[in-house]
């Protein structure tokens, strides 16, 4: 192979580093084994040399594994990676095709990349054991990821986007019911906490939902889609409902907009932030993550009996050290 008198080295290094067969690429659940032993391993290699840049030495070790294991679909989603790392879009289309056709839970989400590549529309949100494999995977070290890599701020930003919407409105910046969509760790619930009588949480992943309790700064806390969690509660209960960076997960966001807006009570606020998306409503990117406009959100505020109080450009976190385009919202049920 063409590469590998050059990377063999490496290889062997790496993998005697590596504490899962996920290691390389972090954002993608773990998925089961190809129940192969020498398989799994030549993953593991495929893996370790795509991470270091050997991608078409990795794209060449997955195409022998699924010589011997065609049905593979992680394998099929690895290589459609990384040819399209090699700039080859046509052959990282057919190769997500096929992961998606051997993943019938879509633990892999291959339609989110295939919308990406514009080969499919953007579904309107990842299948529900993507969400949560992927977060279940990122608990432990969710937190430290975010703050410290990623730079992330979106609490922050959150909190003080509803300081100035509450003073803009004249209302004394306090909530009684506090609802956290997608909660998480339960970082934007520490950042309120001292804002709220009394808050919420619901979010898909069941170690995230412990994580938050750990917190102490939820009086209540489900795993559970946040939509159904939503549909559950009684009207007019919550005078606020926060989302804080949930619905880069989420395109479709009518329903929950609807929802959020039902259970406020009037003068409520609504507030959530997203990554910044031209055009179309909402698009798929690179990152599997959702973009929605403007244009899209200002809609949904109106249909729903929402007053846009604040919509501003602001960046919630970086990603390969650039800040990522986003947008921070404040609306008020009229």
């Amino acid at each position: 192979m063409k590469f590998v008198s050059g990377f063999i080295g490496y290889v062997r290094q790496a993998l005697s580093k590596m504490s899962g067969i996920n290691t390389a690429y972090p954002r993608m659940p773990r998925v089961v084994s190809s129940g192969d032993v020498l398989l799994d391993r030549r993953r593991e290699w495929a893996l370790a040399s795509g991470q270091e840049g050997f991608h078409e030495a990795a794209a060449g070790i997955y195409e022998q594994i699924l010589e011997q294991a065609p049905w593979w679909a992680v394998a099929w989603f690895e290589l459609g990676r990384e040819r399209e790392r090699l700039g080859d879009v046509a052959g990282a289309i057919s190769a997500y095709k096929s992961a998606l056709e051997r993943d019938p839970v879509g633990l892999l989400a291959a339609d989110l990349k295939l919308a990406a590549l514009g080969a499919l529309p953007a579904p309107p949100a990842p299948p529900e054991s993507y969400v949560t494999g992927l977060f279940d995977q990122y608990a432990d070290s969710f937190d430290k990821h975010l703050v410290e890599t990623l730079e992330y701020r979106g609490p922050v930003l959150l909190r003080e986007a509803l300081e100035r919407g509450s003073a803009r409105m004249a209302r004394p910046f306090q909530f009684n019911a506090a609802y956290d969509l997608g909660c998480g760790t339960g970082l934007m619930g520490v950042e309120i906490r001292e804002r709220c009588r009394a808050i919420d949480g619901v979010d898909l992943s069941p170690k995230m939902i412990e994580a938050a309790k750990a917190t102490g700064a939820y009086r209540r806390l489900e795993t559970g889609d946040i939509w159904r969690w939503l549909t559950a509660s009684a009207a007019g209960v919550a005078s606020l409902v926060v989302a804080a960076d949930v619905f880069v997960y989420v395109g479709d966001l009518a329903p929950i907009f609807a929802e959020s807006a039902r259970v406020l009570e009037p003068g409520g606020l609504f507030s959530f932030s997203v990554q910044k998306g031209e055009g179309a409503d909402f698009t798929v990117g690179e990152d599997m993550r959702y973009a929605h406009s403007a244009d899209y959100l200002r809609e949904l505020a109106g249909a729903n009996g929402l007053e846009t109080i604040s919509l501003e450009e602001a960046s919630t976190r970086r990603d390969r050290g650039e800040p990522v385009p986003g947008l921070v919202a404040v609306m008020a049920k009229t």
